[in-house]
């Protein structure tokens, strides 16, 4: 997080005054923002910004304001650019509907803007990625902690019919409130499975230390499993410090020098390249809770390790004092809004292209991994998964299925019965469901 450039960067994009930079990638340029409390907006502009209820607060509501290049809004294809900016317009409705506490609210957006933007909500916090190079492997409550949310996010967001394509230690931020999966927004409008995708066939999207072997051979026409599989490999990563695979998905079962045994079983399960093999959500989250159980942690004793960790861990950062007041700048205040009163937009005295140098790099937003350098993999004859027949029961009438995973288990244990004290009841997790998934709709 850094300084404005005041000669180059504007001081408001739509509703949103900019506070600071956060960073800058492929994708654009993203900034620190917060909703200016304009009067007499009007309804063509509240609908053109896409903008959600505004809403008072005790706290500062902030937001990451992330400006695209319109050239990512462009899929090679015949489509015009207005078209895509049709398409992009009509995702971002699309994203609306996902509501979970596990994933940020859109806060507003701009289509037809001459650099279109989106806003979304700010999670205060490192990414997964930074915590776990800077802390070490997960113990079991963050871990556990840590896999239970993901689980809460992809069911969020395939719930509402979409995939996110980009799941990756980057793409989490641990807020003061859990994990919370990030660059969704840009997922979807990037990859979405329909006739006007933004993105075609064979083009690839994702990152291939965590992408699933399906994903990398073809992007856009993956299930809910290819996102399943990725979020096998956030855990891998949080359990070990690497991922799966250094480079991209073999067909090979990956490396499990250095993990914690108990984390094996549905690691195992879930890395697997047969899409079909592996577990749903649900079943991967009865193993979540199943791991804690046995280590005698309650879920939310799992998330207070997890608040503690990053509480604890230094890389909290630090934000500029003008994000800390509860009220905007009265001078960039004012002139928004004498733009509005003048039947302007209200960041029409600060022209978007006063930046546009900063978004014509091309920059690549890589992370750095602290893995020794391998000789690239040359072609692997395909390996198929198969099962431990020391892990097989024996033939009968009504044998169960044996568990299909990419590393050989030990025979299966009978299950340990949660503690009706650890185990919180189904009419308490069906009340807390539904908690999460109205937490940030703007239409109640």
């Amino acid at each position: 997080m850094y300084e404005l450039n005041e000669e180059k960067d504007p001081a408001v994009l739509g509703p949103f005054e900019l506070l600071a930079v956060l960073g800058q990638g492929g994708m654009g340029r993203t900034y620190l923002g917060r909703r200016l409390p304009l009067e007499n907006l009007g309804p063509e502009l509240e609908t053109g910004y896409h903008l959600t209820e505004f809403t008072e607060s005790a706290q500062p509501a902030l937001a990451a304001v992330k400006v695209i290049k319109p050239s990512k809004l462009r899929d090679s294809s015949e489509h015009s650019e207005q078209e895509a900016r049709a398409r992009f317009a009509q995702e971002i409705e699309t994203m609306h509907t996902v509501a979970s506490v596990r994933v940020p609210a859109l806060l507003g957006a701009d289509a037809d803007a001459e650099q279109p933007w989106l806003a979304m909500d700010y999670v205060h916090g490192p990414t997964l990625h930074k915590l776990v190079h800077t802390c070490g492997p997960l113990a079991v409550g963050p871990y556990g902690a840590l896999g239970l949310a993901l689980v809460d996010a992809l069911r969020a967001i395939h719930g509402a019919k979409l995939l996110h394509r980009d799941l990756k230690p980057g793409n989490i931020a641990l807020g003061p409130d859990g994990p919370v999966v990030l660059d969704f927004g840009l997922a979807v409008l990037t990859e979405r499975d329909s006739d006007a995708a933004l993105t075609k066939t064979g083009v690839g999207f994702g990152t291939p230390s965590y992408m699933s072997l399906e994903q990398a051979t073809d992007t856009k026409h993956v299930t809910e499993s290819a996102d399943i599989y990725s979020l096998g490999a956030v855990l891998f990563f949080a359990a070990s410090k690497r991922p799966p695979y250094p480079f991209s998905p073999l067909p090979t079962a990956p490396k499990w020098d250095g993990l914690y045994a108990p984390y094996l079983p549905l690691l195992g399960r879930i890395l697997v390249q047969v899409e079909a093999q592996r577990p749903s959500l649900d079943e991967i989250e009865s193993d979540l809770q199943q791991l804690l159980a046995v280590h005698g942690l309650t879920e939310e004793a799992a998330a207070d390790q997890l608040r503690a960790l990053v509480a604890e861990s230094g890389l909290v950062p630090e934000l500029p004092a003008k994000a800390l007041s509860d009220l905007p700048d009265p001078e960039i205040q004012q002139v928004a809004q004498q733009a509005v009163n003048q039947g302007a937009a209200p960041d029409s005295p600060w022209v978007p292209d006063l930046f546009d140098e900063f978004l014509e790099a091309e920059a690549e937003d890589v992370e750095p991994l602290d893995v020794p350098a391998e000789p690239a993999p040359g072609p692997a004859e395909y390996v198929p998964t198969v099962v431990d027949p020391g892990a097989q029961p024996a033939p009968g009438a009504g044998t169960p299925q044996p568990t299909v995973t990419s590393y050989h288990l030990a025979p299966p244990q009978p299950p340990v019965a949660p503690d009706p004290a650890v185990a919180p009841s189904v009419a308490l997790r069906a009340a807390e469901r539904l908690r999460k998934a109205y937490a940030h709709s703007g239409r109640l």
